[in-house]
């Protein structure tokens, strides 16, 4: 397969971009990304490789997002291995004034979710956090054991970004828009973001999010290739213009053709805008 290091000379007339949704290749965070996952995730989806993927420096990644207008990437703690979300702050700490950590809540432990709101989050000026039900464990998203940790979230103003998708839990589960319904109208003042637009069921998000505002849709490498596109596409021209933003996820998709893909839609000069920046600059209140 072909190693793609640069985007098309189509994505040199736009303006800034913010990226909600990056891994890094972080001291342990690399651990959960082998190459033979970023190989068949790239091919499946149809991209070619980029540097940034394969050879995993910190140089590659910073190429790719100079290369994609990216001012901005979120950086979602996660479960993996032994990541920790100080490791993660040590990573945004190269620059500073580019990324963001958003600490990952265990949601197997709510009372110590709780703790960490308060430790990682609030004390350091945190955006958001970022949370995985169902993936290795069996707290669904709607379980009410997890309702304070979304209630504490939504008295404070911040926004969860979850992992939302056919791969979100270890057996598929149909029933993921269904409890991610339940849970934005429980809770209609929390900004809940779906990463993967919940693929392969953006057909059914597309409605809850028309119908609860607080939900937005992560326009990814899965929500932008395939039969999901048109949807995806057709909800951010229409449907919900102001809840749709795009996200790499990085590193199993690329950044700068993340970026065209949503080029590629052809959408009106605002309404790109609010996909690709202003919706994301909304939320992290920039």
């Amino acid at each position: 397969m072909a190693i793609a290091t640069t985007a098309s000379s189509n994505t040199t007339d736009f303006g800034p971009v913010i990226d909600f949704r990056l891994r890094p290749f972080s001291e342990h965070y690399d651990k959960g990304f082998s190459e033979t996952m970023v190989r068949r995730f790239f091919s499946g989806f149809g991209y070619d490789v980029t540097d940034a993927a394969i050879d995993r420096s910190y140089d590659s990644l910073s190429r790719e997002l100079d290369e994609a207008h990216v001012v901005k990437a979120v950086l979602p703690g996660r479960k993996v291995y032994d990541t920790t979300n100080d490791e993660l702050f040590a990573y945004a700490a190269r620059d500073p004034q580019r990324f963001l950590v958003f600490p990952f809540l265990d949601v197997a432990r709510p009372e110590e979710a709780l703790d960490v709101i308060e430790r990682d989050v609030v004390a350091r000026g945190a955006k958001g956090v970022s949370i995985e039900p169902l993936g290795g464990n069996d707290v669904r998203f709607d379980d009410e054991r997890i309702f304070p940790i979304y209630a504490r979230l939504q008295e404070l103003g911040l926004p969860v970004l979850a992992t939302v998708s056919a791969f979100a839990s270890d057996l598929i589960d149909p029933t993921i828009p269904r409890q991610i319904h339940r849970v934005v109208t429980a809770f209609p003042n929390l900004i809940f973001v779906a990463a993967h637009a919940g693929w392969p069921w953006v057909a059914e998000m597309v409605p809850i999010a028309f119908m609860n505002t607080n939900l937005y849709l992560l326009a990814d490498f899965e929500g932008t290739r395939g039969n999901a596109s048109p949807e995806l596409r057709q909800a951010a021209e229409r449907m919900i213009p102001d809840q749709v933003l795009f996200g790499s996820s990085f590193p199993l998709g690329p950044i700068a053709q993340g970026v065209q893909n949503i080029r590629d839609w052809h959408l009106d000069p605002a309404s790109e805008r609010k996909v690709l920046h202003d919706t994301a600059a909304k939320i992290l209140g920039l």
